[in-house]
């Protein structure tokens, strides 16, 4: 899609929720599916880390309570992107794609699969509950 100025740019994501915005943003591949199709596949998803079940709100919880946990605040204000198969790196292939925690994504890095990762997913799941506790 080409677009003639900013202003046309911008309607694109008028009244569309601002999470979804800006995790379209981070992805250079997600320009080759639009918009429209990456907000239709986020609406879709359940608001929490595929691995440890944490949600987007307890996510931003634990990012204020331990900002020095998150890379200097620059990470874990909301849920992120990661590969189920993490040898595919196109982030256009959204059927690959889940939600996880900054946490969960952190840990897992390239070198677990997803069923190894869902076994970690549990503790940390425990630790983060134990923490929100506190």
């Amino acid at each position: 899609m080409v677009f003639n100025n900013s202003r046309e740019q911008s309607n694109i994501y008028k009244n569309k929720p601002k999470e979804s915005i800006d995790i379209y943003k981070s992805k250079k591949d997600f320009k080759k599916i639009g918009f429209d199709v990456f907000n239709s596949w986020y609406s879709m998803q359940e608001k929490c880390c595929a691995y440890c079940g944490l949600t987007a709100l307890e996510s931003l919880q634990l990012y204020f309570r331990f900002p020095e946990s998150t890379r200097g605040g620059k990470r874990g204000k909301r849920l992120e992107l990661d590969g189920r198969d993490s040898s595919i790196k196109d982030y256009s292939k959204l059927e690959n794609l889940i939600l996880a925690c900054y946490w969960c994504n952190n840990a897992k890095t390239n070198y677990f699969t997803y069923d190894e990762f869902m076994i970690i997913g549990k503790a940390i799941k425990n630790i983060q509950k134990s923490r929100l506790i506190k």
